[in-house]
C-alpha cells in the first residue's frame, strides 16, 4: 500500500461495530472474525486471574480486548490482554494506551494465527512491548518471549505446557496451573 493509501487510527473510527477487530499495521487494515468459544475462555480465564492479582498487589492495571494501543497513527493493535504496570500509567489515555504495555498476551486463533505469530510477533517486539505471551489453546501450551536490554526483537523465554506452572517476573510471587486456563467454569 503506498503512502497515499496508509490507513490511520482516526480511519479505524469509522468501522463498523459488528463483532470483528480491526487492526492497523503500518496502515494496512488487518480484520479478524469473532473468536470462537474455547478462545473466550482461555482470555477470560486468564484476564481474571491475572487482574485480582494485579489488583491485590496494587501493581498497575490489567485490560481485555477490545481496547487500542496506538503505537503510531497507522499501526493500532488490539491484544487479547495487556497489562500496564504502575510506573507506566501515563500511558493510559481515555480511548487507548499510547505506548507499549509492560505485557501482551495473545490466544491464537484459527483466523488469527499468522497474524499473532508473525506480524504482531514483530510489531510488538519494534514498539517495545517487553514481555509478549502467545497461547495456543489446542496444543495447550503457552510460549513466553522477552525483549534482551533494548533489543527490537524477542527471544524465547520460556515454552509451558499444560501441566507447568506459569510465573512471570513481572509478577512476584504470582503462580497459576497452566491447565486451569481450560477449565469450565
Amino acid at each position: 500500500m503506498g503512502v497515499l493509501n496508509q490507513l490511520t487510527y482516526e480511519d479505524l473510527q469509522y468501522t463498523p461495530a459488528d463483532c470483528k477487530r480491526y487492526e492497523l499495521v503500518e496502515g494496512e487494515l488487518f480484520v479478524s472474525a469473532a473468536p470462537i468459544l474455547l478462545h473466550q475462555r482461555i482470555v477470560g480465564n486468564l484476564f481474571a486471574v491475572l487482574w485480582r492479582y494485579v489488583r491485590e498487589h496494587r501493581l498497575g492495571q490489567v485490560f481485555i480486548a477490545p481496547c487500542d494501543i496506538v503505537f503510531a497513527p497507522s499501526t493500532v493493535l488490539e491484544p487479547d490482554i495487556f497489562f500496564v504496570s504502575s510506573a507506566r500509567s501515563h500511558i493510559v489515555g481515555e480511548k487507548y494506551l499510547t505506548g507499549p504495555p509492560d505485557l501482551v498476551v495473545e490466544v491464537l486463533s484459527e483466523g488469527s494465527a499468522r497474524l499473532d505469530r508473525h506480524i504482531k510477533f514483530k510489531q510488538y517486539a519494534f514498539y517495545g512491548v517487553p514481555e509478549y505471551w502467545l497461547i495456543d489453546p489446542y496444543g495447550r501450551t503457552l510460549q513466553m518471549f522477552r525483549l534482551p536490554g533494548d533489543e527490537k526483537e524477542y527471544e524465547p523465554a520460556q515454552l509451558l505446557g499444560f501441566s507447568d506452572t506459569l510465573t512471570s517476573p513481572l509478577f512476584p510471587d504470582f503462580s497459576f496451573p497452566l491447565a486451569s486456563l481450560w477449565e469450565e467454569l
